[in-house]
């Protein structure tokens, strides 16, 4: 019977997901008949044409991974700092109160102004990936430290009592008590790093790269379905990543409360 419900509500997700797009792509559509004009609005079908005419291309798949690779190196190092300093941040007010403003003023400060100047110092191959350290850090800092904060002091208590080795209370007591906290930064942090990624490369026209494309089919190609085109890419790969996220730290974990039943039993 779980497992029906599990499918009806399944299926209904579906249904509003496949209505709901439905509803937008009509009205584009009725938008794009009503202006007439396919170098303002270009109707839905040419740009789903051209959209799927680049997954038959290299091209596509080369600038993908020159984008990602950018977004894979920024963003590890960004959760590899803001964790670094979430860490001293959580135990110390001294420290939190010596790095806050650093990560107000970079959260605050807007990521063009971060591309332009950081452009006169790095090369433009190098510069996706530094402004997607620069988004990720503050997000990894605040949602770790504040996750550490959170940590439930008795559950760290029986990790004492069970003898607990460093690894098995890493997986058993701070994986699970960070994961929703991990989750809702990593999420919110990889969706931005992803759009400053793409920004940075359409500014300072990053050789190979998604942005680079999108600026091509802009400044080159008199109909703009392609450039809506290469946006839907970029929009696809952003929710298969949050997908990754929320399959990485979606499933709920019992960790030390399971064991515990497990000694019992």
């Amino acid at each position: 019977m779980a497992l029906n419900n599990k499918s009806e509500k399944f299926l209904k997700a579906l249904l509003v997901t496949i209505l709901s797009l439905a509803f937008w792509i009509g009205l584009w559509a009725f938008a794009a008949w009503r202006v007439g004009v396919p170098f303002i609005l270009p109707t839905p079908a040419s740009v789903f044409l051209d959209f799927f005419s680049l997954f038959k291309t290299s091209e596509l798949y080369l600038t993908l991974l020159k984008s990602m690779a950018s977004l894979a190196a920024g963003f590890a190092a960004g959760v590899l700092f803001g964790v670094l300093f979430a860490v001293p941040s959580a135990l110390s007010k001294l420290f939190d109160s010596l790095v806050s403003p650093v990560f107000t003023v970079i959260r605050a400060t807007p990521v063009a102004s971060f591309i332009i100047i950081a452009w006169v110092l790095l090369n433009n191959r190098v510069l996706p990936g530094f402004i997607c350290l620069l988004m990720t850090a503050p997000i990894v800092w605040r949602s770790v430290s504040e996750g550490i904060k959170s940590l439930d002091r008795s559950l760290y208590e029986v990790t004492k009592v069970y003898r607990f080795g460093f690894w098995k209370t890493i997986r058993l007591y701070l994986f699970p008590m960070l994961s929703p906290f991990l989750s809702s930064g990593l999420s919110t942090a990889l969706g931005l790093a992803w759009k400053a990624t793409i920004a940075t490369e359409i500014l300072v026209h990053t050789p190979d790269s998604l942005g680079y494309m999108i600026w091509d089919a802009k400044a080159w190609n008199p109909d703009t379905s392609l450039l809506f085109a290469w946006t839907l890419v970029v929009i696809f790969v952003s929710i298969l990543l949050d997908a990754l996220i929320v399959f990485a730290f979606g499933k709920k974990r019992t960790g030390i409360r399971k064991e515990r039943r497990g000694d019992r039993g």
